[in-house]
């Protein structure tokens, strides 16, 4: 399904005229993120916990008509997982495991916008889009404690995180958001992003689940309209 989506989107953008000016802009975020995490079957008593989310980049905001609009964009964001899970059969063998993970994602986010009022003027902002990303970077702390045949051990270890280890780097979200677009055409907006596909290993499910508040600014010719009208004002008098 997700690479239909992925078609659809890109077919609409090469294909619909544009009815006004393309506007592009900054962006940055702030929020939380955490994982849908079930450990394999061997591991039980698994708990998943909210760490810093963060990004910063760019947009272009394309119309298509004074209402609909397609937004493209280029991010640098941060997200990822603390969690901790267990494995226990008896007695003589049980392990307790904490596993931070943090990545940095190169995203590009793909949606359509619909915006409420006319544009230079004070509007809601409503998007629904698909993001993808790749790690570029990212750790893998893990501290692992227990017993095995009445000797006890307790180790760290901090990796760095590549294709294959300890999830897939490729990663496909889907993009809910909400906000409003002020008349001098900075914007706020939050945005819920869950992870569309499962990035886990060796039987792990692994899916990325990210709420964050954006802050950016649109420019561009016609991107606001009040300032044009001071322009026109004479203010030597």
């Amino acid at each position: 399904m997700t690479k239909y989506l992925c078609l659809a989107m890109m077919v609409l953008y090469q294909t619909i005229p544009a009815t006004g000016q393309t506007g592009y802009g900054p962006e940055v975020q702030i929020g939380m993120a955490r994982m849908h995490f079930q450990p394999n079957i061997l591991y039980t008593a698994a708990q998943s916990h909210y760490t810093p989310a963060y990004g910063i980049g760019g947009n272009i905001d394309y119309p298509v008509t004074g209402k609909v609009y397609l937004q493209a964009g280029l991010l640098v964001s941060r997200k990822g997982d603390d969690r901790t899970f267990s494995y226990a059969t008896n007695d003589s063998f049980h392990e307790s495991v904490t596993q931070k993970l943090g990545m940095a994602y190169a995203e590009l986010p793909l949606g359509v916008t619909l915006k409420t009022g006319t544009q230079g003027r004070g509007r809601c902002l409503f998007t629904m889009g698909l993001k993808p990303g790749y790690v570029i970077y990212g750790t893998n702390k893990i501290h692992v404690a227990g017993v095995y045949a009445g000797a006890s051990y307790d180790t760290s270890t901090n990796t760095r995180i590549t294709n294959g280890n300890p999830v897939y780097s490729f990663d496909m979200a889907l993009i809910l958001s909400a906000g409003y677009e002020l008349p001098t055409g900075w914007y706020f907006r939050f945005t819920y992003a869950p992870g569309i596909n499962d990035i886990g290993l060796g039987g792990e499910v692994d899916k990325n689940r990210t709420l964050y508040l954006s802050c950016g600014r649109i420019f561009g010719k016609n991107r606001d309209i009040r300032k044009e009208e001071d322009d026109l004002i004479d203010h030597t008098r």
